[in-house]
């Protein structure tokens, strides 16, 4: 329990947060990601408060199981100081890349813990290779780099559609920073994994530019 402080922490924050918020309509609306409170009203501290409220108990359970899964190794290889400025800075790197692409949209809204997820489950690939994940139904566990590359994929598909007020841009966002982040960290995991990291790094930027392109 000890080498896991932090894993458990945020989860029973995050937990306790988006319950109230759910009875608590207004305070959500206080803390999910607003470009027009962002960019015209200075509240910035949206791009954290966010990471903390969910859409629905759907929502909440698929992060917090995506962050159990992935952080326990991690907190446990790399302590808590590491743990924390990763997460900490794939939810700034997730919320600033949805702030980039939705800022001439005022009316664009999000909220989810996933870019900062994201950020874990991408730096832990790196930094604590061989890693599997049991995703139900499936009787056999997939190797975490599938499920990586599955995570962003259904972000790319989720950005398309919007769906449901789900922060799916900083899906991306939280990636590209989990990346940055092991690289930071350890910069031979990156190296020593030259095909994954491309193939990880390359189509998520295509698709921001042709996103881009397309507004």
């Amino acid at each position: 329990m000890e080498h896991y402080i932090f894993t458990y922490l945020i989860i029973a924050v995050t937990v306790l947060i988006s319950f109230y918020a759910f009875q608590n309509e207004e305070m959500g609306d206080r803390m999910l990601f607003s470009t027009y409170a962002i960019l015209r009203e200075n509240e910035y501290h949206r791009l954290i408060t966010s990471a903390f409220i969910h859409a629905n108990m759907g929502h909440l359970i698929f992060n917090m199981f995506s962050l159990y899964s992935f952080a326990l190794t991690l907190e446990r290889g790399y302590g808590i100081r590491i743990i924390t400025l990763i997460y900490l800075a794939s939810m700034v790197g997730g919320g600033l890349l949805s702030l980039m692409i939705n800022r001439k949209n005022m009316n664009y809204r999000a909220l989810g813990a996933s870019g900062a997820v994201c950020g874990i489950i991408f730096s832990s690939i790196f930094l604590v290779p061989g890693g599997s994940i049991y995703i139900f139904p499936l009787p056999l566990p997939i190797p975490a780099w599938a499920f990586g590359i599955l995570f962003v994929l259904a972000s790319m598909y989720g950005i398309g559609k919007q769906a449901g007020n789900i922060g799916h841009d900083a899906h991306l966002g939280g990636a590209l920073t989990g990346v940055l982040m092991a690289g930071l960290i350890r910069p031979q995991s990156i190296l020593q994994n030259p095909i994954l990291a491309s193939a990880i790094v390359i189509p998520a930027v295509l698709f921001l530019i042709f996103h881009k392109r397309e507004q």
